[in-house]
This record gives structure tokens, C-alpha cells and sequence, in this order.
């Protein structure tokens, strides 16, 4: 057994010659929300600026215009779900590191 497959090696059991590739993560863009689902901070937890939240807000109710208030489900081929709802717009965003 090599030396760098060995329990406890710093290589931990891969070979060194061998280019290592590691996945990048994914994190929330953002963090906190509000009571209307508006986003409060960001991936690092700082307060979103009173202009940024202002844009979210208005990105908001555009989408609630188009799709009214409330919630709409959508069964799709399959049995799958379809679910519209404004105040879930921004809890799906991701960012990687």
C-alpha cells in the first residue's frame, strides 16, 4: 500500500500525481427574509441596503401582478407541481464559492 493512501496521510487516500478536483459549493443568496418574503440579507449575512431591498420589493409585486396574490399549483405530466408564488420568488437563488 502506498504511503499516501495510508490512513490518516495528508493526501488523504488520493494520489498525488493525480489532479484533484473539488465541487464548488452552493450557499443561499440570501439569508433572512421578511414577513412578504423579501429578501433582508445577503449570502453573508449583511443587511441588504435600503435600495437594494426597495429593488427586490418592486421585482416583487411585478411578479405578483402577473400571477395575482396568493399561491397557484400547476399539475404537470407525471404527477409533478408546478407552485407560483411571489413570496417564494427568492428563496431558491443560489451562489457558489
Amino acid at each position: 500500500t502506498p504511503a499516501w493512501a495510508l490512513y490518516g496521510a495528508k493526501e488523504e487516500g488520493f494520489d498525488p500525481t493525480d489532479t484533484r478536483h473539488r465541487k464548488k459549493k452552493k450557499h443561499p443568496k440570501y439569508t433572512r427574509f421578511d414577513d412578504n418574503g423579501v429578501p433582508t440579507h445577503d449570502q453573508n449575512n449583511q443587511e441588504l441596503s435600503l435600495e437594494e431591498r426597495a429593488l427586490l420589493m418592486k421585482q416583487m409585486e411585478i411578479k405578483r401582478s402577473e400571477i395575482g396574490c396568493g399561491s397557484t399549483v400547476t399539475e404537470l405530466k407525471g404527477g409533478e407541481k408546478q407552485i407560483q408564488d411571489a413570496s417564494l420568488m427568492f428563496r431558491g437563488m443560489v451562489v457558489t464559492k
